[in-house]
């Protein structure tokens, strides 16, 4: 669940429990009201109003609640459901002021708490929205209300006077400037607040990333001062018996395929080689490689280079490619992207070609890497960045590709996109700035 989700579910619980206060808080009013101060209200009325509209209402937005909190993937609360929520408790609100003195019941100045409520948690357009309507409400009890004679503070409605008067239209503007000065002040805190909760997130997120890359370099350095040793000592005697067979040719049966062996041998242990400085390149080195001015057909080209099944690919750039240029640390996104190719190869065990297509979007590059193997559901999707996290066979992949390639990306302001069903494939979109 996003900041943002667990934030409405619990503005949407806090709204429950608060209006499950106003129930019994408008029924003990009541009762002390009929039985304390023996004054006469129409008591069914209002208690028809406090307990059967807000209470069923409420059980009604528990329920709602209860079924979003129970999801695994919570969505986020409906703006429109809180806001109906909200209107029904101002017109309740003004239905009970109107049957107990209008304006001239001191609870009339709760109509600042629930415009306070809405600009804590709704958004902008909701919250303006229902700040007119509160003030329409007030303005509908200075024109008629009906008139309790133990709260009468000498406000009669206008209907009364049949014309309104300074004080009528002085509550009305004071009403209005107050309610307004509430929403604008509490609507500009609650966005900088979210802000700044935006900002810490990607701040604690950025760390994390970086303690993850940071660990990674770690890794990658001890693996390459473990290993460079008995690579160096294979590599020395696969040479000696390399040139022992040159000088002295073998001549039992088999002997050339034992030859070939060797130099196989050796091949491969070049490649182990160049595997480790990779890695150590892409755990962390490669964050401070210099920018370079290369054109996107010199970037797709070195993507390309040394890949092992390069022949699938089909490469489409557009016909400025050549002289189309970016600013990248070209060795750190070259093999970025060279991962995203190999995964998509693969991805497809069929041999079918892997689709590379080149295009902008303003400033932005933007590379489509699609293959068309069994492609992936959205529970997978939503984990492909994270590290160690493969669905290749055990000793096929790390599950580092992605992870490794997105950070290498947002160092160039960019970003790795994946669309993907069951059954129809991968397009991995790979984009970032560049400058044409």
């Amino acid at each position: 669940m996003d900041a943002s989700s667990d934030r409405h579910l619990i503005n949407a619980s806090w709204l429950i429990k608060l209006r499950w206060v106003a129930v019994v808080g408008q029924v003990v009013t009541i009762m002390i009201t009929i039985g304390l101060f023996k004054i006469k209200l129409p008591s069914v009325w209002l208690l028809a109003v406090a307990i059967s509209l807000t209470a069923v209402s409420n059980l009604m937005l528990m329920h709602w609640y209860l079924s979003l909190a129970k999801k695994e993937v919570k969505p986020k609360p409906s703006n429109r459901v809180m806001g109906v929520i909200l209107l029904m408790d101002l017109f309740s609100l003004t239905t009970l002021l109107y049957a107990t003195g209008g304006p001239n019941n001191p609870f009339s100045l709760f109509f600042f708490v629930n415009v306070s409520l809405s600009a804590l948690v709704l958004n902008r357009k909701w919250a303006w929205g229902l700040n007119v309507m509160s003030i329409l409400c007030f303005a509908g009890l200075l024109f008629d209300h009906h008139q309790i004679e133990q709260l009468d503070m000498g406000l009669d409605s206008i209907t009364d006077h049949g014309i309104a008067t300074l004080r009528h239209v002085g509550l009305l503007v004071a009403f209005t400037a107050c309610s307004s000065v509430i929403v604008y002040f509490m609507t500009r805190l609650t966005d900088e607040l979210r802000q700044q909760q935006v900002t810490v997130r990607r701040a604690e997120e950025s760390r994390a990333r970086y303690e993850k890359i940071e660990a990674l370099g770690t890794l990658a350095a001890g693996a390459a001062h473990e290993l460079a040793t008995p690579l160096s000592t294979i590599a020395i005697v696969a040479k000696d018996v390399e040139k022992a067979f040159e000088q002295h040719p073998p001549n039992f049966p088999g002997a050339n395929d034992v030859v070939e062996d060797v130099s196989l041998i050796r091949s491969q242990l070049d490649r182990c080689r160049g595997i480790l400085d990779r890695m150590s390149s892409h755990a962390g080195e490669s964050i401070g490689e210099q920018m370079q001015s290369v054109s996107m057909e010199e970037l797709i080209d070195s993507c390309l280079e040394g890949l092992i099944g390069a022949s699938r690919v089909e490469v489409s750039l557009p016909p400025d490619a050549d002289s189309w240029m970016v600013d990248v640390p070209l060795d750190a996104l070259s093999q970025a992207i060279r991962g995203l190719i190999k995964n998509a190869i693969d991805a497809d065990e069929s041999g079918r070609s892997v689709r590379l297509a080149v295009t902008h979007r303003g400033d932005k590059a933007e590379v489509e890497i699609t293959d068309w193997g069994s492609g992936m559901p959205e529970e997978i999707l939503q984990r492909v960045s994270e590290p160690f996290f493969t669905t290749k066979p055990p000793g096929k992949g790390m599950g580092l590709g992605v992870f490794l390639a997105i950070n290498v990306l947002r160092g160039v302001d960019g970003d790795v996109v994946y669309r993907s069903a069951p059954g129809e494939g991968t397009t991995a979109t790979v984009s970032f700035r560049g400058q044409k």
